[in-house]
C-alpha cells in the first residue's frame, strides 16, 4: 500500500500544541510522519548535517534518536519518533538566540531536506 506524500506541517510558537503556559518567543516547530524506519530517517538526518558545512552538531544520540545543531546562536533539535517498524514521525524544534531571527524557515527547510535525502515527497501544510 503506498502512502500519500508526507506533509511537513510548521508550527509557530504561539500556536504548537507544544507551548506551556511559560510560552517564550523565539520557538518554531515543524513535524513530518514519514514512510520509513526510524533508525533510517536518524542516520540520513545525522549525515545531512554533517555534510552541512554551515552548521556544527551539538550532540547526537543514536540510541534515542535525537540531534542537536547550531548556526550562530540559532539552534535546533531534531527528535525522530518511530510508530512502528515502517512509519515514523520527525520533530524539529528551533531556537533563535536574542538578535536572530525567527527560525520557521530555517526549521521547515531542514525537514524538507530530511525527505529530499530519503527519495520521500514532503509538502509543507497549514
Amino acid at each position: 500500500m503506498a502512502l500519500p506524500p508526507s506533509t511537513a506541517f510548521p508550527f509557530q510558537s504561539a500556536s504548537s500544541p507544544w507551548t506551556s503556559e511559560q510560552w517564550r518567543p523565539g520557538y518554531d516547530f515543524a513535524s513530518v510522519i514519514l514512510d520509513a524506519p526510524a533508525g533510517k530517517v536518524f542516520s540520513t538526518a545525522l549525515e545531512t548535517a554533517r555534510k552541512n558545512t554551515s552548521v556544527r552538531i551539538l550532540m547526537h544520540d543514536s540510541g534515542a534518536r535525537r540531534l542537536q545543531i547550531a548556526e550562530g546562536d540559532r539552534t535546533a533539535t531534531l527528535n525522530i519518533v518511530p510508530f512502528n517498524d515502517d512509519v515514523s514521525q520527525l520533530l524539529i524544534a528551533g531556537h533563535a538566540g536574542p538578535g536572530e531571527g525567527t527560525t520557521s524557515s530555517l526549521v521547515v527547510q531542514a525537514v524538507l531536506r530530511v525527505c529530499k535525502e530519503m527519495n520521500k515527497h514532503c509538502e509543507v501544510g497549514g
